[in-house]
């Protein structure tokens, strides 16, 4: 299957086939159509622990129910990484590399 050239922004979770530098460090990954597809998956999934942890901000002395959520939002988060890591350019790879996540 042909891979075509997408530009990803962790931070906004964007993934475009133009660059938008203005919106934060861009990485550029080469992708099926699937793997960004993928990519979306794991984005949404992130953000769904992130807001399920918000939801235990009220209760500052329980923090074992937070503490998973942010386990899994921190896991979801490096399997976007690895996935960009591993779809990524040279240049996207050093700077994954840099971030020493893994």
């Amino acid at each position: 299957m042909v891979r075509n050239k997408y530009f990803v922004t962790v931070d906004t979770e964007e993934i475009s086939e133009v660059s938008l530098p203005d919106n934060g460090i861009e990485y550029e990954i080469y992708a099926t159509p699937e793997e960004v597809k993928e990519i979306e998956v794991l984005f949404a999934k992130k953000e769904k622990n992130a807001k399920d942890a918000v939801k235990f901000v009220g209760k500052p002395f329980d923090e074992r129910p937070v503490d998973a959520k942010r386990d899994t939002y921190e896991k979801y988060l490096i399997a976007i990484y690895r996935k960009l890591y591993e779809l990524g350019t040279d240049e996207t790879r050093k700077g994954i590399k840099e971030l020493h996540l893994f």
